[in-house]
C-alpha cells in the first residue's frame, strides 16, 4: 500500500494495546520537533494539548528543555504570562519563528538530538516529561524514552492526548508534523492486507485474503460500524464484504478474513477497502495485495532469453505486457527461483511504464544493449544478477512477491551463442518447449521487438481446430509449428491426443490420458514419437475425451498439411 502525501500526521505504530485513553493531567506534551530537515535555526517547536474538559490558565506555567548526558541539566525554554489560556481541546504551540501556522509564542528553542527531553511544570509541580533517545537519566523520560526521530520528523502522541506514563509507547516518529493541529483525525480506520500467498491456491478452494483494520484515529468505533470489501482486478462489484464485529479503541487492531468462493484460474490483483461512515482519511482506507489461482500468467510474461550472448554483449530477458494498461514493475523482482534481485530503470530515476501489449528488456548490463533495442521499449537492469546458462530457471515476481511468470528451459528448446531463445505465443504455457525455439532474426535475437518465430494466426473456436494449416516446420521461423484447439462438451476429462498418417499409422501422442478442462490448446513441431521431423503428407488428429462420471466419451478428428 502507498500512502499519498496528508496533512495529518499518519505513523505507523507495531505495539499492540489493549486499551487506551487520554491522560490523567489535564495538559500534556503533545508534539515535539527538534531536527528540522536541513538547519534546525527557526523550525523548531513544542505543544501543548488540553486533553480535559475545563480550560487551564498558563500563568507562571514552565516548559524546560533537558540534557540527557548530564543528570539535573535542565534550561528554561518558555513561561507562561498572565494572558496564556488553554481551552479544552485546544493546542498552544511554542515555537520559532518560521514554524507555520504562527505560534502562540514565539521564541528561540534550544532543542537537540537524544539522548534530551522537555519537562513541562505548572509552578509547583512536575505535570509531564518526555524524552527520546538512550541513554538518559530517569528524570528526563516517563517509563522508558521514546525512539530517537529521523530527521525531519517530529515526536507526537498517536493519538493526541494518548498517555500511559511510557514515552515509548506514547510517542511516534511521524514524517509531517503538524504543529498546532491534531496530530491524528479523529475517526479513521487504517487497512492493511496480509499477502494472499505466493503458492499458486487450487480453484476448488475459496482464496481467503486476511486483513489488520487498525483504530488510527483518536474516538473509539464500536462492534459492527465498519464494514471490510473485497473487490478483485477491474470489477465494480466486491466479491466479499464482512462487518469488523470487534470493538476498536484507538490503536486497537482486529482481523478480519475475506473469502472469494468462486475464484477463476489466472493472476489477480485484490483491494480491500475499509468503509466507515465520517472516516477522515481517505488515504489509508484501502490496501492492495495479488495472488495466483490454478496457474501463473499474468501482467508481464518471459517472451525472449539471451542465455548465451556473443563476446562483449550480454544476458537479458524479454517481457511483454500482456494486459490492456500499461504495467510499471516498480518493486518487482527477476532470479531464478532462489535469489532475487530488484528490477531498476536504466533509462531515468524512476521505474518505466511498460505500455499495453509492449516489450521490456531486463539486462544484466543494460548499457551493452545501446543501439540494439528500440527507443520506444524500456530498459531495466537490476541491483544484481544470476547468471543465465543454457538448462535454467526464470522467475518473475511482482511488488508483493507473487509469480507473475516462471519457466525452467533447457538448451533442447532452442538458443545458442549469440541465438536467443524466443516464445512462439505468450498466450500459452510458458512450460511448453513446443512454445519456445531459436531466433532466426539475421542478427540472432529480437530485443524489444516483435519474435522472429511468433505465431501471429489467432485459432478460430471449435470441436477441434488446427492453424495453420498446412504448416511448415523447416526453421525459417515462419508456420513452424501449429496450434491445435479443442473444446469439450463436459467440464473436465482425460484426454489423448493422436497423429495418424495417411495409412493409418500412429506417428505420435501429443497428449496421453491427461486431465484436462473443458477447453484446451497445444503446440505440434511437427515430429514424430522418436523426435524427428514426419515427412510431407496429410496426417489425421484424433482426440479422445472420457468423462467416466459423467459417462461421455468424444471422438473429434481434423486433418492437418504438413509441408517441409
Amino acid at each position: 500500500m502507498r500512502l499519498g502525501s496528508i496533512s495529518r500526521c499518519v505513523c505507523l505504530v507495531t505495539l499492540s494495546l489493549l486499551a487506551s485513553g487520554p491522560a490523567d493531567a489535564q495538559i500534556v506534551i503533545n508534539e515535539v520537533l527538534y531536527d528540522p530537515d536541513g538547519s534546525d535555526t527557526g523550525l523548531e517547536f513544542a505543544e501543548l494539548s488540553n486533553c480535559g474538559r475545563e480550560g487551564v490558565p498558563l500563568a507562571s506555567w514552565v516548559l524546560e528543555s533537558g540534557n540527557g548526558a548530564s543528570p539535573d541539566d535542565w534550561t528554561v525554554e518558555w513561561i507562561g504570562g498572565d494572558f496564556d489560556y488553554l481551552e479544552p481541546g485546544a493546542i498552544f504551540l511554542i515555537g520559532e519563528a518560521d514554524v507555520q501556522p504562527a505560534p502562540d509564542h514565539v521564541t528561540a528553542l534550544d532543542l537537540q538530538n537524544g539522548p534530551d527531553g522537555l519537562r513541562l511544570t505548572d509552578g509547583h509541580k512536575v505535570v509531564d516529561v518526555v524524552g527520546w533517545g538512550e541513554p538518559l537519566f530517569q528524570e528526563y523520560y516517563e517509563g522508558s524514552p521514546a525512539a530517537d526521530a529521523p530527521s525531519g520528523n517530529s515526536l507526537a502522541r498517536v493519538p493526541d492526548c494518548f498517555d500511559r506514563d511510557d514515552n515509548s509507547v506514547d510517542f511516534a516518529a511521524c514524517p509531517t508534523p503538524t504543529p498546532g493541529r491534531r496530530n491524528v483525525f479523529e475517526t479513521d480506520l487504517a487497512t492493511r492486507v496480509a499477502h494472499a500467498g505466493e503458492v499458486v491456491l487450487d480453484a476448488s478452494e475459496p482464496v481467503e485474503v486476511r486483513c489488520t483494520i487498525r483504530n488510527a484515529g483518536s474516538l473509539p468505533v464500536d462492534a459492527y460500524e465498519a464494514v471490510v470489501e473485497l473487490t478483485v482486478g477491474a470489477a465494480a462489484d466486491a466479491v466479499s464484504q464482512t462487518a469488523v464485529a470487534a470493538a476498536l479503541a484507538p490503536r486497537d487492531s482486529a482481523s478480519v478474513v475475506l473469502a472469494w468462493t468462486s475464484p477463476q484460474p489466472g493472476y489477480h490483483r485484490a483491494v480491500a477497502t475499509t468503509i466507515l461512515q465520517g472516516d477522515e482519511d481517505a488515504s489509508n482506507d484501502s490496501s492492495e495485495t495479488s495472488f495466483t489461482v490454478q496457474r501463473e500468467g499474468g501482467l508481464l510474461v518471459v517472451n525472449e532469453i539471451m542465455y548465451s550472448p556473443d563476446e562483449g554483449s550480454t544476458e537479458w530477458i524479454e517481457l511483454v505486457n500482456v494486459t490492456r494498461a500499461p504495467v510499471v514493475p516498480d518493486g518487482w523482482l527477476v532470479g531464478d527461483g532462489q535469489e532475487f534481485h530488484a528490477v531498476e530503470s536504466a533509462q531515468a530515476d524512476s521505474v518505466a511504464a511498460i505500455p499495453a501489449g509492449g516489450l521490456a528488456v531486463i539486462a544484466r548490463e543494460p548499457n551493452l544493449l545501446a543501439g540494439s533495442v528500440p527507443f520506444e521499449c524500456p530498459v531495466f537492469g537490476t541491483d544484481g544478477w544470476e547468471a543465465l546458462s543454457s538448462d535454467d530457471s526464470i522467475v518473475i515476481l511482482d511488488e508483493y512477491s507473487t509469480p507473475v511468470d516462471r519457466l525452467a528451459y533447457t538448451d533442447d528448446w532452442g538458443g545458442a551463442r549469440g541465438v536467443s531463445l524466443e516464445r512462439v505465443r505468450a498466450d500459452m504455457p510458458a512450460d511448453d518447449p513446443n512454445n519456445w525455439g531459436s531466433s532466426v532474426a539475421p542478427s540472432g535475437a529480437t530485443p524489444g521487438r516483435p519474435n522472429s518465430i511468433r505465431l501471429s494466426v489467432l485459432p478460430s473456436s471449435g470441436r477441434l481446430d488446427v492453424s495453420p494449416n498446412p504448416f511448415t516446420p523447416d526453421g525459417d521461423g515462419s508456420a513452424d509449428r501449429t496450434l491445435i484447439t479443442y473444446g469439450l462438451p463436459v467440464a473436465t476429462a482425460l484426454v489423448r491426443l493422436s497423429v495418424y498418417d495417411g495409412r493409418g499409422r500412429c506417428r505420435a501422442i501429443l497428449r496421453d490420458h491427461a486431465a484436462t478442462a473443458s477447453t484446451g490448446q497445444l503446440l505440434w513441431d511437427g515430429t514424430g514419437e522418436g523426435g524427428a521431423l514426419l515427412p510431407t503428407g496429410l496426417y489425421v488428429l484424433l482426440l479422445e475425451a472420457l468423462n467416466a462420471r459423467a459417462g461421455v466419451l468424444v471422438k473429434e478428428k481434423a486433418a492437418v498439411g504438413l509441408v517441409r
